[in-house]
């Protein structure tokens, strides 16, 4: 017989126990029942403590555990004894009223485990009888009463009997089990435990010759992520595990996934849970919005990233598959068809004309290749802008617009969209913009109407607009929200359909898509994830013999966040190497796609401008970037992006050491020494100032080092240097060296204290400051270098 198995395992896991087996034992917690959360502290926020009560209740334990033994010479305490260390001045009623509310709090988050009991109906069909052996400060009517609410009565009546720990005054690991087969006069060989503590469910017992199961509740990755989604639940509502619970409704699913592959298990564990929450508050607000207009609501999920919300909808609710459709409606066909009058051109140019991307904006308002040259050629922002808006420029871009609406009008047609209908649109967000450009025109050219629903929504200016998100302001601060759509890209490539993004219509509506510029083995892996994502949400309610009462709508909706956050600020290194091989496209009617994770451009950004590089990276996915840099780093990302907090340079700039500097002009030469700040990896940073580019800077490499690794010299425009994308505007330094001896690529030996680094300054615009960055790694110090840090230490 197996000394170890996984959840699904359970229900016929007495099929292949020894003949002698008389009796089933099972543990309680996390075998038979389990909680709604993380931890089972988290239980405790719901207790009305002042300042919250985890901590308060549980400092009451520890210190009823540390005074009883030496009062009356146990081990275990009870919950009385609890609530009496941690309440030592109220009366008995109040310390009842707060034991009777922990315990209302205990009912209200646990649930049985649907295996586990199937597993005991399978013994009692067997003629085995069937015991609880538990570590609890619960007493065995406490615990009966638990087991009965969670489980229901006709589950709980099948349990023979019930030992407690706190009623013996030993916990399992410390000899419970001894007392156990005392009671029942049993031998040992004729029971078989059941638990998911390795030491006090299997260890211990066995040593007795009790025969036994370790339950493997969940493998060692989803057991981080899980704990990882607590930690992101917690950072992005500090009310967790204060006024809140730290809730975790797709535990149980969790457990029972046999896959431990990394792309079915962030489809499964990850996606799944967040999809089947989504399509959850989108029947509900589908549901208001007919009451509201009195009219049934068509969901139309916006390909393509409301590709696997549509899916998943359908998988949760299949009765509803004649009122949703999935249209191809992107910002390029949406805006392409808003431009009703000049003024709708305005507004579209005005708010981006400081790119200068001419030729972008001119394929959008429709004019064709030959026009867009002319209109671009040798064109300034102010010139362009206002060549667009001539009237005979005007006429065009409104004529085509219009023509092109009543192609997307035939488009959402040949999906069931009629005159006058209720529609709602659904995509992931985060801001709306397919909504904002076209809502106009949909309600007036086809009466309809209009309201958006989207996973995440921050809107970047008040459109007024019917719109709403299952994470919005209503249930974040917009620091939280601006954090979270910072890297949503991840989830928007997860949730897409391997085809081009929709440029045009045909007049019958039949949609004329770009090239779709991802293939291989990124949409491989993405159908994978997808499908296990359904699988997820079509298994929901897997494992419960009934729901706790603490899965409600808000329940899910806490979760979901805490998934995506996590997945988004602190992600797993399986799912890191996944995502590596992902690109995205800028769905903007062009061909540019973005790498997701580049490891080596974040490990050179960290090497040359250290942790404050964080701060101004703009990267597709940064978390995933750093994440095999160390959980701090990600972490500091996460609360500096979800709190804004003000952090400068300085505040990162500690451990410097002296590097001796000689700048040298036409007529003169001055010795600095120049502070050269840690960045990462063991190396450092200086940033010499070289002034409009008059001055030479040598760097005297050779008086602190006998060996010296050199990463970049670089110069820089001082007023760009702190700006997100500073490093495209570096300019290529070329020192020469002497008594500098290159060994092996950029590492070199100072042959002696006068080896240097000579750097002559570029052509530089006239009036800008340049500053000279040099990044090295020290390899061997001198040993003066060497005793002065030491003495400084």
């Amino acid at each position: 017989m197996k000394t170890a198995v996984r959840a699904a395992a359970l229900p016929n896991l007495l099929a292949d126990a020894p003949p002698t087996i008389r009796m089933l034992s099972l543990d309680c917690f996390d075998t038979l029942i389990w909680r709604n959360v993380n931890l089972p502290v988290d239980v405790f926020a719901d207790l009305p403590f002042p300042g919250g009560g985890i901590e308060a209740r549980t400092w009451g334990e520890i210190k009823a555990r540390k005074s009883l033994p030496f009062i009356n010479g146990r081990d275990e305490v009870t919950i009385e004894e609890i609530y009496g260390a941690l309440m030592p001045d109220a009366d008995d009623a109040a310390r009842a009223a707060a034991i009777e509310a922990e315990l209302a709090a205990e009912a209200h988050h646990c649930f049985a485990f649907a295996p586990t009991r199937d597993l005991i109906v399978d013994a009692k069909r067997r003629g085995l009888q069937v015991i609880i052996v538990s570590d609890t400060y619960l007493s065995e009517p406490q615990l009966r009463a638990l087991i009965a609410s969670a489980a229901g009565k006709p589950v709980a009546d099948m349990i023979d009997r019930i030992f407690c720990s706190c009623e013996y005054g030993v916990s399992k690991a410390g000899g419970l089990f001894t007392h156990v087969l005392a009671d029942l006069g049993i031998s040992p060989s004729a029971i078989l435990h059941v638990g998911d503590n390795h030491m006090a469910d299997r260890i211990a017992p066995a040593k007795l010759g009790v025969n036994t199961v370790h339950l493997e509740q969940f493998d060692d990755v989803a057991e981080q992520r899980l704990r990882l989604e607590a930690v992101a639940a917690t950072i992005l509502d500090p009310a967790v595990r204060h006024k809140h619970p730290a809730l975790q409704p797709h535990r149980a699913q969790i457990s029972l996934r046999d896959e431990c592959d990394a792309v079915e298990t962030l489809g499964h564990d990850v996606l799944g849970p967040i999809m089947h929450s989504f399509a959850l508050w989108l029947r509900e607000e589908a549901d208001a919005m007919a009451a509201a207009t009195g009219r049934p609501v068509k969901l139309l999920f916006l390909l393509r990233d409301g590709h696997l919300p549509a899916q998943a909808f359908a998988a949760a609710f299949p009765d509803w598959a004649d009122r949703i459709a999935s249209v191809e409606l992107s910002r390029f066909t949406a805006t392409a068809a808003s431009f009703t009058d000049a003024a709708a051109i305005e507004r579209y140019l005005a708010p981006e004309i400081d790119t200068a991307q001419f030729a972008t904006f001119a394929k959008q308002m429709l004019f064709n290749r030959d026009e867009s040259t002319k209109l671009c050629r040798n064109a300034s922002k102010r010139g362009f802008l206002k060549s667009v808006l001539e009237p005979s420029n005007v006429r065009k871009i409104v004529n085509r617009s219009g023509d092109f609406a009543k192609r997307l009008f035939a488009h959402l047609a040949s999906h069931g969209v009629e005159r006058g209908d209720a529609v709602m649109l659904v995509d992931l967000g985060y801001n709306g913009s397919v909504q904002n450009a076209v809502e106009a025109v949909l309600r007036q050219g086809m009466d309809l109407e209009v309201s958006g629903r989207y996973l995440l929504l921050r809107e970047t200016f008040l459109s007024g607009l019917d719109k709403r998100g299952y994470m919005d302001t209503r249930n974040h601060d917009s620091k939280a929200l601006h954090a979270l759509s910072e890297s949503i890209a991840i989830v928007e490539q997860l949730c897409t359909l391997a085809q081009g993004s929709v440029v045009d219509y045909k007049p019958d509506g039949s949609p004329v898509r770009s090239a779709a510029g991802v293939k291989g083995a990124q949409s491989e892996n993405r159908d994978r994830a997808q499908r296990a994502c359904l699988e997820f949400v079509r298994g929901v309610g897997t494992g419960l013999v009934k729901a706790p009462m603490s899965d409600d709508a808000e329940c899910r909706r806490r979760m979901a966040g805490a998934a995506l956050a996590r997945l988004l600020f602190l992600p797993m290194e399986s799912e890191v190497a996944l995502l590596e091989t992902f690109h995205h496209d800028v769905n903007l009617g062009t061909k540019d796609m973005v790498s997701f994770v580049d490891t080596a451009a974040a490990t050179e950004g960290l090497r040359r401008r250290g942790i404050f590089y964080v701060k101004n990276a703009m990267r597709a996915y940064l978390p995933g970037e750093l994440q095999r840099h160390g959980l701090p780093l990600n972490l500091s990302i996460f609360s500096t992006r979800r709190f804004g907090l003000d952090l400068r340079k300085a505040d990162f700039d500690v451990g410097a050491m002296k590097l001796p500097v000689i700048l040298i002009d036409q007529t003169s030469h001055a010795q600095i020494e120049i502070d050269a700040y840690p960045t990462s990896e063991g190396y450092y940073q200086a940033m010499i100032p070289v002034g409009e580019g008059q001055y030479s800077a040598g760097i005297q490499l050779g008086q602190h080092f006998e060996w010296v690794q050199v990463e970049e010299a670089s110069f820089h425009y001082v007023d760009d240097y702190m700006k997100p994308k500073a490093a495209e505007g570096a300019i290529a330094a070329h020192p020469l060296f002497d008594a500098m001896e290159e060994v092996s690529a950029g590492l070199y030996r100072c042959q002696s204290e006068a080896g240097f680094m000579l750097i002559q300054p570029p052509i530089s615009a006239p009036g800008r400051n340049l500053l000279l960055s040099i990044v090295f790694r020290p390899v061997v110090s001198r040993p003066a270098l060497s005793n002065a840090i030491q003495k400084a230490a």
